[in-house]
């Protein structure tokens, strides 16, 4: 067992998952596939060599597993997808993929610079899955107040990350 490539597997999660519902388009598909995806992985753990792009591997064992799912599956018949688009589709969600580490650190980095009252919000909502309704009584807030805070919050942490700067007075 190795417990890098253990860390490497469950750290690309949300990535990989992305990734294969972007080629498939099918919520229940993509996690099927990326089930089957960890177990080859898993199972093809001597080919990986340590201090390569693990995300690069991980994504092409990925591709190589929807297309198995579009071959063994039975085709509808308006379904579209062949292994050609697939491997079309793949490109750009390879390029995507790429992007979301990158974005993902640039959001933190955002939300760091919102105020506290802000960044409560944006935890309460979007952290801890709570209601509109549910935020609202926590923070003492209307919840058309509320609604409007997070339109405007996500608008400031779209604009922050595309390389804007938040402005605190916002709120």
């Amino acid at each position: 067992m190795n417990p890098e490539l253990a860390s490497l597997i469950t750290a690309s999660q949300r990535k990989l998952y992305a990734y294969i519902q972007s080629l498939l388009d099918n919520s229940a598909a993509a996690w099927d596939v990326l089930q089957e995806t960890n177990v080859v992985l898993w199972k093809k753990q001597a080919e990986f060599r340590p201090g390569t792009k693990f995300d690069a591997w991980a994504f092409t064992v990925a591709r190589f597993q929807v297309m198995a799912w579009l071959r063994d599956r039975k085709r509808e018949p308006l379904d579209v997808m062949t292994p050609e688009l697939c491997d079309l589709l793949a490109e750009d969600a390879a390029v995507q993929a790429a992007e979301f580490d990158h974005r993902m650190a640039a959001l933190q980095k955002c939300r760091e610079q919102l105020p506290e009252r802000a960044r409560r919000l944006v935890d309460l909502y979007y952290e801890r899955g709570r209601s509109v309704k549910e935020v609202s009584a926590d923070l003492s807030m209307g919840t058309e107040a509320v609604k409007q805070a997070l339109f405007r919050l996500r608008r400031m942490l779209q604009d922050c990350i595309e390389g804007h700067s938040i402005a605190s007075d916002s709120l």
